[in-house]
């Protein structure tokens, strides 16, 4: 997209639009490096320019269960700063971020070299490569992607021998993010597995009326 700014030219008071480049979001700059939504937001995570956002989209009346949280990855507020990129809302509402021309050269110089470290870090540990390919596999095969915290349960149930730091490389969500997830997971199991317990407890209970039974001698 082009983006243009506007001055007012003293002379004759008439607005003057100026070309600022072109400016395209972060889906498009992963289209000309041949990569899909996913790898590129993992190459401008891992180099630092976007971050895990989560949204609690969760109704006031809702029970903990019911929670709708949405994590998105979007530019830092140092990149917006230093002028890699903006943060922006469609007109519906929906954030979306754009990086600018400069951003785009400052990716373009460190994009190889981001790319062959992350290859490098997952295929030192064997079983960091079997979990992304499974994952990899698996994401094909369903209707709707999953999106960070969905893949790093999938993998804590598949996988659960692999590193939270090999599970950041896999899913390009932040190590801190990861931990976060792996934490709301096992809050999740000890209070279904409490609740389980106190069932079980309630159905075992009987009572014992001996003037209701009838001996037959």
């Amino acid at each position: 997209m082009e983006y243009t700014s506007e001055t007012i030219d003293s002379t004759t008071g008439e607005v003057v639009q100026a070309s600022i480049g072109s400016w395209i979001t972060v889906t498009e700059y992963g289209e000309t490096k041949g990569v899909g939504r996913k790898q590129v937001r993992d190459v401008l995570s891992r180099l630092g320019i976007l971050q895990d956002e989560t949204e609690d989209h969760t109704p006031k009346q809702a029970s903990f269960a019911e929670r709708n949280l949405i994590t998105r990855r979007r530019l830092t507020t140092k990149a917006v700063r230093s002028g890699l990129g903006k943060r922006l809302f469609s007109v519906v509402g929906h954030p979306f971020d754009v990086i600018s021309p400069k951003g785009q050269a400052w990716v373009d110089q460190r994009w190889a070299d981001t790319v062959q470290t992350i290859k490098t870090d997952i295929t030192s540990s064997p079983v960091a490569v079997a979990a992304q390919v499974a994952l990899g596999e698996f994401m094909v095969g369903r209707r709707l992607s999953l999106d960070p915290e969905g893949q790093v349960r999938w993998l804590l149930d598949h996988f659960p021998d692999v590193a939270q730091a090999d599970m950041s490389r896999i899913t390009g969500a932040s190590t801190r993010m990861v931990s976060h997830y792996v934490g709301n997971r096992t809050d999740q199991i000890s209070k279904a597995q409490a609740r389980m317990r106190v069932t079980l407890k309630g159905r075992l209970r009987m009572s014992y009326e001996p003037d209701m039974v009838d001996i037959i001698c």
